[in-house]
């Protein structure tokens, strides 16, 4: 089966509304423009924590993605001691133990990984959602999980949206106030917007190991411990953005928020090879180009610790594009000639890949890209930007490599999903008529 079909069968633009395009900036944290603006407006009791040392964040190198994937659990939920204070203290320390006898309970409760993933995407409390994915994580990589129970359904088994909290009140992205007339102040908008998309991030992941599960054997265990990885990162960016929004004295849910994000997992849900290209390829690629400069904009603002905690997730981000890019290129050439070679079929990756942004979300092929960091992830500039665009950063092309005939099934079950979606689209398409 020719990718070009693949192409063909998600049409569905992502925005505020089912024919508007996706803005860039509403997937990028909000808050990384307007950099003329060089004070932060916050009312002082929230600025009382802000260090005045202006000092750029230095990124933190790649380590690869087999490195990655071996890195050992990761049991930081808080961003370190603030202003000298010592850390935990007793309140802290319960908070700690209540959020690891809610993951262990979520872990022991789910009958397999993709039930457990169903269960958090539809728990509305942030913190109870991030607790959840860590312990779900951890019982996966002990062996305690399987992946999926015989007779699972993705489509019918997973929320069609996620629970959320009452508030933050979602609104249209034009609705979304700017940085400039936030009631939060600057520094704590950045911080809401950013704990808006990780919240997202975490469930994006679980509905892609969800969704798909039933795709086990075609798709092999390490694409669902992969996304499992990543929903644990993003569990823990979104309790560091949760802490500072408490030091800044707001609430998650003090300002309105977009749906935007969500609504790229809406137009790709029938489609796997849809969702790795709009959200890990794209949406959290973004991420990447954003995310540096927003650090150096919190520094201006006089903000270094809250800098720190912007530049560590974008450096955390690499490894999931990474993810998103490997698949990517194994779902293409699981579909595509056999026959063709390396960059012939890197060719074939990109092609498809623009297919589906151009289709979904073409704003996102916009720049400024972050070329270094999404070479480091393993997308070629091919993929997004124009000829003139390079990087000196070798591209880290991997491929799943995976046994001919696991590959075979996977051609088998994604074309047999094609078709179903082939003949769906033509259904609606004459209903319309």
């Amino acid at each position: 089966m020719r990718l070009a079909r693949i192409g063909a069968v998600t049409t569905r633009r992502i925005g505020a509304h089912p024919r508007a395009r996706v803005r860039v900036g509403a997937i990028a944290p909000s808050g990384a423009h307007d950099a003329h603006d060089a004070h932060e407006r916050a009312p002082m009791r929230r600025r009382k924590h802000q260090h005045q040392q202006h000092k750029i964040v230095a990124p933190s190198p790649w380590i690869g993605l087999e490195r990655w994937r071996a890195l050992a659990i990761d049991d930081r939920r808080r961003w370190g001691a603030l202003d000298g204070a010592r850390e935990p203290n007793d309140a802290v320390e319960g908070d700690v133990n209540v959020m690891r006898e809610m993951g262990e309970r979520a872990a022991s409760e789910a009958s397999c990984v993709a039930s457990a993933a169903r269960h958090i995407v539809a728990t509305a409390d942030p913190r109870a959602k991030a607790a959840m994915s860590h312990g779900v994580y951890k019982a996966l990589l002990r062996g305690e999980l399987e992946i999926v129970r015989e007779g699972w359904d993705g489509a019918r088994e997973m929320p069609a949206k996620p629970a959320r909290p009452a508030e933050p009140k979602l609104v249209p992205p034009k609705e979304v106030p700017s940085p400039k007339t936030s009631p939060l102040g600057r520094v704590a908008h950045v911080m809401h917007n950013l704990a808006h998309i990780e919240l997202n991030a975490i469930d994006l992941a679980w509905d892609t190991i969800g969704r798909y599960a039933s795709l086990r054997g075609a798709l092999p265990d390490q694409f669902f411990i992969d996304f499992a990885h990543v929903a644990d990162d993003e569990s823990r960016h979104l309790l560091w953005c949760l802490q500072r929004l408490d030091e800044l004295g707001v609430r998650y849910g003090d300002m309105v928020a977009h749906d935007v994000l969500w609504e790229g997992a809406e137009a790709t849900a029938n489609d796997p090879l849809a969702r790795l290209a709009v959200v890990p390829c794209m949406q959290e690629a973004r991420g990447l180009d954003a995310g540096p400069r927003l650090a150096e904009r919190l520094v201006g603002f006089g903000d270094p610790r809250s800098a720190a905690i912007v530049r560590r997730i974008s450096d955390e981000e690499v490894g999931h594009v990474a993810v998103g890019a490997t698949w990517f290129r194994t779902v293409c050439a699981a579909l595509d000639d056999k026959t063709l070679d390396e960059a012939a079929r890197e060719v074939v990756a990109a092609k498809t890949f623009r297919a589906y942004i151009e289709k979904l979300a073409p704003d996102a092929l916009r720049g400024p890209f972050n070329v270094d960091d999404r070479a480091r992830a393993g997308i070629d500039p091919l993929w997004y930007a124009s000829d003139d665009i390079t990087t000196s950063v070798k591209v880290e092309k991997h491929v799943w490599d995976a046994d001919p005939e696991i590959m075979d099934a996977l051609r088998r079950r994604l074309s047999t999903v094609v078709a179903v979606e082939e003949a769906s689209a033509s259904q609606t398409s004459s209903s319309n008529a």
